[in-house]
């Protein structure tokens, strides 16, 4: 049965394996490692995809590819772009300028609503001075770009404490209730008076500390449906991968070997977090 393939929440395709993809591509085909010695192999035949969920941190080497347009003129595809600001927590993310400007390139080429902003995770650490402090600021700072980029969801959660982040060379910290309710208010206020939904991704509680905010489905039979070009949606399961996640049925081609380059201290897949 076709079906959308995501691409990937495992790590940056976009960004460190753009190469690969578009081989795997214009072969049909894609092989990935699922670990523990196991290897799967994926279908990319057009009659096998219904279309392409992209996820990345910067899209710059993806859209500047020279198959980029075709992949997306007989492709369905939506563009999940995570835009924070903390250095502190991404060694190895690119300057925030140079992210904006490929936000707004990527807009301008496959429509802004295909695009889907991420915040995505809202942290709290101690910092170098040796006081506790957020991430929340850089959301205030990115909003006006997005917003004029004409992005209309954003997509958000707070950190999830996973017993891999202990080995971090980082102390993170949790959240009071009225923290989270308090930088909840604030976010949706803002995404409000910007003409953006506000979306939560697998914290249950955070609908409920302000209303309005909206639970996730960052794989959303509803808006891949009405992102549809070519009449070849059908209706989706909803499949979740981890705990709180509201995301219907997708086929990852991603693997955690080799890890991540971005090497993000929060990260819940497989960072390269070595030097």
């Amino acid at each position: 049965m076709a079906a959308y393939i995501s691409a990937s929440r495992r790590t940056d395709i976009p960004r460190f394996f753009v190469d690969e993809f578009f081989t795997a591509w214009l072969k049909g085909e894609i092989t990935y490692s699922g670990g523990y010695g196991r290897t799967f192999t994926v279908s990319l035949n057009p009659a096998d995809v219904l279309g392409y969920i992209f996820w990345s941190k910067d899209f710059a080497p993806f859209i500047k590819h020279p198959l980029f347009e075709k992949l997306i003129a007989v492709n369905n595809a939506v563009f999940h772009f995570t835009i924070n600001d903390c250095p502190d927590l991404e060694p190895r993310v690119a300057p925030l300028a140079r992210r904006i400007e490929t936000l707004t390139r990527l807009c301008d080429t496959v429509g802004a609503e295909r695009v889907f902003w991420r915040f995505d995770p809202v942290c709290k650490y101690r910092g170098k001075d040796g006081r506790h402090q957020t991430n929340e600021g850089a959301f205030y700072t990115i909003l006006p770009f997005v917003q004029k980029a004409a992005i209309k969801r954003c997509f958000f959660s707070f950190m999830t404490f996973y017993a891999k982040l202990a080995g971090r060379n980082v102390e993170f910290a949790r959240f009071a209730l009225k923290e989270k309710k308090d930088i909840s208010g604030r976010m949706l206020s803002a995404c409000s008076q910007a003409g953006m939904t506000l979306y939560n991704c697998c914290n249950h509680e955070a609908p409920g500390l302000a209303p309005g905010i909206r639970t996730a489905h960052c794989i959303d039979d509803d808006i891949l449906r009405a992102t549809d070009r070519f009449g070849v949606h059908r209706p989706l399961t909803v499949k979740p991968t981890r705990d709180g996640c509201g995301c219907f049925e997708s086929r990852d081609i991603g693997s955690y070997h080799p890890a991540c380059p971005h090497g993000c201290l929060y990260c819940y897949a497989h960072p390269d977090i070595s030097g």
